[in-house]
């Protein structure tokens, strides 16, 4: 397979948008997905937004090749969904990763559109696994598994410390401590990046309409005062520089 890849979202091609949590990954995520010269065979989109703002990264994406396989994060909208802002229904592969953690994580969820046909699903699978990643094949929902479950429990435990339960330290020390998380939800936040988890869940409050998802106000809070999380030195924790 020739696979040359190209990050094709202008968040990481120039750090001009959330420059605090996508900037100092950028040349990270283009490094590790330009395996070898060639043409354009995989495109890869692993910005989240609103489905406007995904239907112009799509439309870009789709020009380039048509015949190209598109692999795109499906943690806002749904491949399915994806494919038709974009039209490139039958070519469009989503999965549930995001730039902060692409170096600490080994397994990667895949969600093809229900017209994604079983070629380029199969191409998108052979790329992950050539970098090195073990796939894991689920339905295609806003949010998909792991981070649909893990941007939930972030959003209570923001809660509780609006609430003023307990501090941010405290209950990641509780959640790692009684549960044996390897961090808490809120360092996760801060990993991820607030601005990605709100995205995150907003597109889960948009797609099922559940007061689960509906993102606490301290995580918007945040945002506006710059917290928004380790890339920026702050989040719900203090970084070093």
């Amino acid at each position: 397979m020739d696979m040359h890849l190209d990050l094709i979202d202008q968040d990481f091609q120039d750090g001009t948008t959330q420059p605090e949590i996508y900037g100092p990954y950028a040349d990270r995520v283009v490094y590790d997905i330009r395996t070898a010269a060639g043409s354009f065979t995989h495109i890869v989109d692993l910005s989240v937004g609103t489905p406007f703002e995904r239907k112009i990264g799509l439309e870009v994406a789709g020009s380039i090749n048509p015949r190209a396989t598109i692999i795109a994060s499906s943690l806002t909208n749904t491949a399915t969904e994806l494919g038709f802002l974009g039209n490139v229904i039958n070519r469009i592969v989503g999965i549930g990763l995001v730039p902060s953690m692409m170096s600490s994580v080994t397994i990667v969820e895949v969600a093809p559109g229900l017209n994604t046909t079983e070629d380029h699903r199969a191409r998108a699978e052979a790329l992950l696994a050539a970098l090195g990643y073990t796939t894991e094949r689920v339905e295609d929902r806003v949010g998909l598994v792991q981070l649909r479950v893990l941007v939930t429990i972030i959003n209570e435990a923001a809660f509780s410390v609006m609430e003023g339960v307990a501090s941010p330290e405290d209950i990641d020390k509780a959640m790692m401590l009684g549960t044996n998380y390897p961090k808490g939800p809120l360092a996760w936040a801060d990993e991820i990046g607030l601005p990605v988890v709100t995205l995150i869940l907003e597109g889960l409050y948009r797609e099922y309409g559940q007061e689960r998802y509906r993102p606490c106000v301290l995580l918007k809070q945040y945002m506006r005062a710059g917290w928004n999380g380790k890339a920026a030195g702050r989040g719900f924790h203090t970084y070093q520089a």
